[in-house]
């Protein structure tokens, strides 16, 4: 199958920031696919291109892709893969993403399927999870707010599975949660409530003790500067209950993720394992991580997001489908999450437009599964 034409377009992401939106041409079928970014990016994670850039690489991208013929997703990703370069740096890794997801797309209306049933096919998997649980960042720090609080995220993360009920239950969670909470009071680009604290702790006070939910944050520690005794913050999110820990420790500290872990902590790699199967294999390794957080535009491709996912998920890791915090309409995080057997989905709060789009594929899905 042959690639006619491809297009990007200039659109706005939810922070007011350019970001890209791809559209591919194959066989008179057109299909889109908007690509997200992130505030706290890791240095592992893949080059992307400002839109100028990428336009003007498109002309020579689309000679060397005329005559290719492609007989699958994987073999097309393969080809941007070994056009990208080292970090993806030729191409940009948003833009490889984005005629990934694109061109799954029109296969998958080809075929008359939707995306998640098409990406079942296309890499021989089974659904074993009936629907993933939910991670959702209720109270903001960090690089992401505009506060005083270190860590980045303040979870609740839910003991139960998706469903319509759990949504209700997180919405009347936010609203009790809103009323409680220091005044002055906003959000942040997530969505998660943005105030000033005591302290990096005081945010666990408003979330304890709720029912059929745990506790979490993303520390973000690639971010923090001031803090020394690390000992002594995860002695003290110990007693609060804390049971999820992302990137407690800077993306390169494998040995102190693995000790955290000895602490009863279930830890996460983002910054540290970047989507990236060879960050994986050394975070296996060295028992770096119970979980890894799962963010497409990290890498580049959906091939190598499912290879990704496939390590973690043959060593016993969860995985967590990420959104980013500059986000897009486009909901294809959910497809790819359904196909590759997501343990947690983390796509903020459902009170705001990028947010809830989420939401409603995630509902469009369970009504018809």
């Amino acid at each position: 199958m042959k690639i006619d034409n491809i297009k990007v377009n200039k659109i706005l992401d939810s922070r007011g920031e350019w970001t890209i939106e791809v559209e591919v041409e194959s066989e008179g079928i057109k299909e889109k696919a908007s690509i997200p970014s992130g505030k706290s990016i890791g240095s592992h994670e893949v080059i992307c291109l400002d839109c100028e850039k990428i336009e003007k690489n498109l002309d020579n991208f689309l000679k060397d892709i005329k005559n290719k013929d492609f007989q699958s997703l994987q073999e097309l990703d393969e080809f941007l893969i070994e056009r990208a370069g080292k970090n993806k740096e030729k191409l940009g890794g948003n833009f490889t993403l984005g005629v990934s997801v694109s061109f799954a797309r029109i296969l998958a209306k080809m075929n008359n399927l939707e995306l998640y049933e098409y990406l079942l096919r296309e890499f021989n998997l089974k659904r074993e999870i009936l629907f993933p649980k939910l991670v959702i960042n209720i109270i903001g720090g960090g690089v992401h707010s505009f506060n005083n609080l270190d860590f980045q995220e303040y979870w609740l993360v839910s003991k139960n599975e998706f469903s319509e009920n759990l949504i209700v239950q997180i919405i009347n969670i936010i609203n009790q949660i809103e009323k409680k909470l220091p005044k002055p009071l906003g959000r942040n680009d997530e969505g998660a409530f943005c105030t000033n604290f005591s302290d990096n702790y005081e945010p666990f006070l408003y979330l304890k003790e709720l029912k059929d939910f745990e506790l979490g944050a993303d520390i973000a520690a690639n971010q923090i500067t001031k803090i020394v005794n690390w000992k002594n913050v995860y002695q003290k999110l110990k007693l609060l209950g804390v049971k999820y820990l992302e990137d407690p420790y800077k993306e390169d500290e494998f040995e102190k993720f693995a000790e955290l872990r000895k602490e009863g902590f279930k830890v996460i790699g983002d910054d540290l394992t970047a989507t990236n199967i060879e960050r994986l294999k050394i975070a296996l390794e060295k028992s770096s991580v119970d979980g890894v957080i799962v963010k497409p535009n990290q890498i580049g491709t959906i091939t190598e997001t499912f290879n990704f996912v496939k390590l973690a998920k043959e060593n016993n890791l969860f995985t967590i489908f990420s959104h980013r915090s500059g986000e897009t309409n486009d909901n294809w995080i959910i497809d790819l999450g359904i196909a590759f057997n997501a343990n947690y989905f983390k796509i903020g709060v459902p009170l705001q437009g990028e947010r809830a789009a989420k939401y409603n594929r995630l509902l469009e899905i369970y009504s018809k599964i």
